[in-house]
């Protein structure tokens, strides 16, 4: 029976849409006895091309429809399928125009036949590379070819294997190149088959639940025409791995490894496609290396034919098939002429953050935001533009304090911050906090009076809260600040002696808090006190004890 096609592009055509055609595997010997129907059949033609297709699930009733290019049935071949699809698409390759033809769909649906096919029924591969080598008879084109595979995300050449892997980079014009690729010169359909027979053999297969001899990689057969060291175009023929399962194939170890490799590139792969058809700015071709070699087949300067393999009797395998081969048809391949370059766009930052902003209603951070990019606060560090400034200037005790006499600057032993009003200070000494912070200096020993010599030799208090607050300290008559010796602490009435009823422990306990800290007064007083002799003679005794 005559397939459901129509007939095929020009390439005249300045954008041509990917041409997309549906495949129906006849039933297996193991199918066949409890298959009574294929889930998928043919509705009807349009005049101006395509066809309508239903699948329908024989155990939910559950029906869809979709529109594509063509539909070939159970009974028909493979050869119908390139007289009819592939043909159309070789001469292009002598006008300088790659053409593409891959096939897709899920494991067990017949992708590796239709593209190699048998000895008696040959597939799509060997029909292409006998045409092209026809044409090239009597002519002074020649014929190369080369054969590689990408397995677990990896290229590796099938025609002269290598120790390394094959790898994929882009040239100055953007195109995809291999390096290391093999390309080997074909002048008869023997030694075509001779070589592509090597290539066949050395493809890594395995078996699964589902296939005996299942692919576990994409394969790619290239044959690029060249005229006197010129090439003109090149044929890719693409055979996907398809997408598996694990539960109905129950794979396990680096089988499980292969097949998540697997669908990892295919699911990239309706990425890409999903984005085309959404005509965005960024194509995700890098998600894996399968989409980076089907650039050029989608959305490229490529005429691509790609052809949706079904399994009749697997319904929801052949509805997410489908369903990628459908959406396939809105792409649309661009020449090298009309090719069209990414908008550089100018995207807001600011303004877009202020939107998302604004949508989840944080206004305290709009309002940030607005100091941020504020002139003032673009000036300004940020650590000191939200600091609160006092009334009186934060300076350093040890710079600013001045001297009774000279009014000098003097350096005192400490270093705390305190609060001193300004209008004790020179304007000349005067400094706010928007300064760039000066270089540390150690501190000095030099008194600021000799009269305070003694107090400033008292270095270590105790930590009371008895103790003056460190403003309190300095004068406001502009004299030297000095730091004055720490109050004794005053003494605290015990609470749990007057209580009446507390246990002679608890007595003891409140009796050496109070002698614990009249201990560390007695040692602090020491220690500011003490000679060297009676400082080393104490670091001695600490020791040995």
């Amino acid at each position: 029976m005559a397939a459901a096609s129509t007939p095929a592009r020009s390439s005249a055509h300045l954008s041509q849409p990917v041409r997309v055609v549906l495949r129906v595997r006849p039933f297996l010997s193991s199918e066949a006895a409890s298959a009574t129907a294929p889930c998928v059949s043919l509705l009807g033609c349009h005049p101006g091309g395509g066809v309508t297709v239903q699948l329908k699930d024989q155990h939910t009733s559950r029906s869809e429809q979709y529109k594509l290019d063509a539909f070939f049935r159970q009974e028909d071949s493979v050869s119908q399928i390139f007289d009819q699809e592939v043909r159309a698409v070789i001469p292009s390759i002598f006008e300088g125009i790659n053409a593409t033809v891959f096939a897709y769909g899920a494991t067990g649906s017949g992708k590796t036949y239709t593209m190699q096919g048998t000895e008696d029924f040959p597939g799509l591969i060997p029909l292409a590379a006998s045409t092209i080598l026809a044409l090239c008879t009597g002519t002074w084109c020649s014929v190369e070819i080369s054969y590689y595979e990408v397995y677990m995300e990896r290229c590796y050449d099938l025609l002269e294997p290598k120790a390394k892997e094959i790898m994929a980079l882009d040239d100055k014009d953007g195109n995809m190149q291999l390096k290391g690729l093999s390309w080997v010169p074909v002048r008869s359909m023997e030694e075509f088959q001779e070589l592509y027979s090597i290539g066949v053999q050395r493809r890594k297969v395995a078996h699964t639940g589902l296939n005996d001899v299942s692919s576990r990689s994409h394969a790619v057969l290239s044959l690029r025409v060249s005229s006197t060291d010129v090439v003109k175009g090149k044929l890719n023929l693409i055979d996907l791995a398809g997408s598996e399962d694990n539960k109905r194939t129950l794979n396990e170890g680096i089988r499980l490894q292969e097949s998540s490799k697997i669908n990892q590139s295919l699911f990239a792969l309706s990425n890409v496609i999903s984005a085309l058809n959404k005509n965005e700015h960024r194509i995700p071709y890098r998600q894996s290396k399968l989409t980076r070699l089907l650039r050029d087949s989608l959305g490229g300067g490529c005429r691509t034919v790609m052809i949706a393999c079904l399994n009749p009797a697997e319904y929801q395998e052949s509805a997410n098939t489908v369903s990628l081969a459908a959406r396939s048809c809105h792409i649309e391949n661009f020449t090298s002429s009309s090719k069209q370059e990414t908008p550089k766009l100018k995207i807001d930052m600011e303004a877009k953050l202020r939107a998302w902003l604004e949508s989840k209603g944080k206004t305290k951070s709009i309002q940030r935001m607005d100091g941020l990019f504020s002139p003032i606060a673009s000036k300004t560090p940020l650590s000191v533009s939200h600091m609160k400034q006092p009334t009186s200037s934060r300076i350093p005790c040890r710079v600013k304090a001045m001297d009774q006499d000279g009014g000098k600057i003097k350096k005192i032993l400490f270093d705390p911050v305190v609060h001193v009003p300004t209008e004790n200070i020179p304007r000349e000494h005067r400094q706010t906090e928007v300064n760039t912070p000066k270089k540390v200096v150690l501190p000095s020993v030099t008194p600021c009076n000799e009269k305070h010599e003694a107090s400033l030799r008292k270095a270590l208090s105790p930590i009371s809260s008895n103790m003056v607050p460190v403003e309190q300290q300095i004068p406001d008559n502009g004299n030297c600040p000095v730091l004055l010796e720490p109050q004794t602490p005053i003494e605290k009435r015990n609470i749990v002696e007057e209580t009446p009823g507390a246990t002679p422990l608890e007595r003891f306990n409140a009796l050496g808090s109070n002698l614990k800290e009249a201990l560390v007064q007695q040692y602090l007083d020491l220690l500011n006190v003490a000679n060297k002799e009676e400082l080393q003679q104490l670091k001695v005794r600490s020791f040995s004890s």
